[in-house]
């Protein structure tokens, strides 16, 4: 055998024990690609009461165990569907309520004069997906502002333009002084071929390359090579990444250019209606929780939707800035959801509180 011979066998024998080795280890370890049993909304038919659940409790947050059987009477007597199948793999749970017009809380009562009245309207960031109702920034803000003001989450999961509208249009009834919009990036118009660019994304807010729908998850298969698994989940993320990048960015440009405008006519009508009321209407965006620790990657976003509500006359303010520098996984909800948790939802307030307290000091001035 020539030199090179024994020197290719050489290293393909050492490739291969150290892959042998690097296997084993990952198997000893346990170390596999995470999955979670989808988090899901359990809500009764007219939406007035439902539950976040969650397949696990990592921060000991989620106050609901469904796993106990009076807890689980107590929500099906309630009307919420789904308890007892939620007990077996996704059994830890956050409890909703909404008042008459589907606004989360308690019933909301006559306008007082002497209050200012505001309300938030938005996605299920503003909602506040599996955050306890007192947590939600709406109920710091309402909490701080004061007995003269009054804070109403009106915020909608799953809303986005023109949904978002239209369930602005009917919440004018509860006579607003300020409207908040707390715009999150996936809220424009979408072309039916730009939306459906999506379907192949991950969306940064829920992990859904990683979640199983089946009622029975049964692990990895004992012939299934760890190694490869793991390479395979990594060059997923980057690749998935780098389209769910491109899909963000299109949206606010020429790919649906036509969707972007649309929005911005949605915005400057609800701006209109407000202002014809005599009442302030501001946009706040909210930022995705990713790479805040590092180089945010929708800062030129941001600019943009900065740049055209601005120049239609439509009070605007960024709270990504208040944000940066956090550890992104330590304010999302769940691992595999990351929509912001209750220490996310205090930053949202403290940084628009002070942008309200000045709207509502020059309101009272008049």
């Amino acid at each position: 055998m020539t030199l090179w011979l024994k020197r290719l066998a050489l290293m393909l024998g050492s490739t291969f024990i150290f892959l042998c080795l690097a296997e084993a280890a990952l198997r000893l370890l346990g170390v596999f690609p995470d999955r979670w049993a989808h988090p899901w909304h359990l809500e009764r038919e007219d939406k007035r009461v439902g539950l976040d659940v969650y397949p696990d409790n990592p921060r000991g947050y989620f106050d609901i165990d469904l796993r106990d059987p009076a807890v689980r009477a107590r929500w099906r007597d309630r009307g919420v569907p789904g308890v007892d199948r939620a007990a077996g793999r996704t059994p830890f749970a956050v409890g909703f309520e909404y008042d008459e017009h589907l606004c989360r809380g308690a019933d909301i009562g006559p306008r007082d004069p002497n209050v200012q009245r505001v309300v938030m309207i938005g996605d299920s960031f503003t909602e506040g997906q599996g955050v306890r109702q007192e947590d939600t920034f709406s109920s710091v803000l309402d909490r701080e502002l004061g007995d003269r003001v009054e804070v109403i989450n009106c915020g909608r999961r799953g809303h986005d333009f023109p949904m978002i509208h239209a369930f602005f249009d009917r919440r004018l009834d509860l006579e607003p002084d300020v409207v908040v919009y707390a715009m999150v990036l996936n809220d424009p118009v979408q072309s039916e071929a730009f939306h459906a660019r999506q379907a192949y994304l991950d969306d940064w807010i829920m992990d859904r390359r990683r979640l199983y729908t089946e009622d029975v998850h049964r692990g990895p298969s004992p012939w299934e090579p760890r190694l490869y698994a793991m390479a395979h989940d990594t060059i997923e993320a980057i690749l998935v990444g780098r389209e769910t990048m491109r899909w963000y960015q299109d949206m606010y440009g020429e790919p649906n250019a036509e969707g972007w405008a649309a929005t911005q006519e949605h915005v400057a009508q609800m701006h209109a209606a407000m202002e014809a009321r005599g009442g302030d209407f501001v946009v706040v965006l909210l930022p995705l929780l990713m790479d805040l620790d590092g180089e945010y990657p929708f800062s030129a976003v941001s600019r943009e939707v900065a740049r055209a509500f601005e120049a239609r006359g439509v009070s605007f303010h960024d709270v990504t800035p208040a944000f940066l520098g956090h550890r992104p996984a330590e304010l999302w909800v769940h691992p595999a959801d990351r929509h912001p948790n209750e220490v996310g939802h205090r930053i949202i307030a403290h940084d628009v509180e002070p942008l309200l307290r000045q709207i509502i000091d020059r309101r009272r001035g008049r």
